[in-house]
């Protein structure tokens, strides 16, 4: 569990795995404090529970510190949840009752539930969404897999995104035995609750050409891909954001041109746009603010991330 050392968030988690119903003697609990020590409260409480702290002296980001916490297990599986999430009290007693029937497998991935008992992610074709909040990894495939990448964060922006997709797809093209098991759960809180959140999400997306460059095609088949039979629409949101800001532009140009019928047309396509976005969240009207912004925002991620793309491309070449 990799945590910035929120005790509002661990202690309850604390509280939740002191509720499993698997033997004491057949799991271990570590929490890894990224760029953060622990407070004295916590690690007293941390003490009591039998939980090990596991500290990074600087922020290196979740995936970084899923690691140092792998690094410091002792069992031959790893199971990954996060300081926000709630395991059902037989989370892991499923999880080994599972591994016992199939032996062979690699991977597990339970179901992570919103308070409202809805899925925090979609399962498309029921192919596995990877989330770090409820996966089961066997030690020698993680060890194999190289663990979570760490290029997944940016320490100057304290941005995070990605490293799980990327840690999923790279297991399964090394042909990781996976399976989904929804009757192993977690609850994990509503995400995008400030108003600001929009613009928090749009920036993440810095990561999204280096995981296009470590694995192309799992990118374009599974990223952000909308099927309805035989047509498939890849990346619709990131299209929409293009043409909201395309729209502006082009309408702002219309009308210095004095092309005023043209400048309506494109102002109107690009509420239509907008429409769309804010509809990612909700229609709340708190975020319709951030959810304007959200385009230019989003692009300029992609932007950004194409040089991190191209670094990683580059030091490929010449490790090879």
């Amino acid at each position: 569990m990799p945590t910035l050392g929120n005790e509002s968030r661990l202690l309850p988690l604390l509280e939740a795995l002191e509720r499993q119903t698997l033997a004491p003697g057949l799991r271990e609990w570590i929490v890894a404090f990224d760029g953060v020590e622990p407070s004295p409260p916590t690690r007293a409480r941390f003490n009591k529970a039998g939980a090990r702290a596991v500290l990074l002296p600087e922020r290196r980001g979740p995936g970084a510190a899923r690691n140092a916490g792998a690094r410091e297990a002792r069992a031959a599986w790893l199971a990954f949840t996060e300081d926000d999430c709630t395991p059902a009290a037989d989370w892991l007693e499923r999880a080994a009752a599972r591994i016992e029937n199939e032996p062979d497998l690699d991977v597990i991935e339970g179901d992570t539930l919103l308070p409202d008992g809805r899925p925090a992610r979609r399962r498309k074709e029921g192919a596995p969404v990877w989330l770090p909040t409820n996966l089961f990894v066997r030690r020698e495939a993680f060890e194999r897999a190289g663990g979570y990448s760490e290029a997944f964060f940016d320490p100057r922006r304290g941005i995070y995104f990605r490293e799980d997709s990327d840690l999923g797809f790279t297991l399964a093209e090394a042909g990781a035995r996976t399976r989904i098991d929804p009757a192993i759960r977690v609850v994990h809180p509503p995400e995008h609750s400030s108003w600001l959140d929009p613009l928090r999400w749009a920036r993440r997306y810095e990561m999204d050409p280096l995981l296009e460059a470590r694995h192309p095609e799992a990118f374009r088949s599974q990223i952000e891909v909308i099927r309805w039979g035989p047509i498939s629409i890849r990346r619709p949101f990131v299209h929409a954001c293009a043409g909201y800001v395309t729209a502006l532009l082009a309408a702002a140009g219309a009308a210095v041109l004095g092309e005023a019928g043209v400048a309506a047309w494109l102002f109107a396509l690009a509420g239509a746009l907008a429409l769309l976005i804010w509809g990612k969240w909700r229609w709340d009207p708190r975020k319709l603010p951030a959810a304007l912004l959200v385009p230019p925002v989003l692009l300029a991620s992609l932007w950004r991330g194409r040089e991190r793309a191209r670094d990683y491309l580059v030091a490929s070449r010449t490790t090879r």
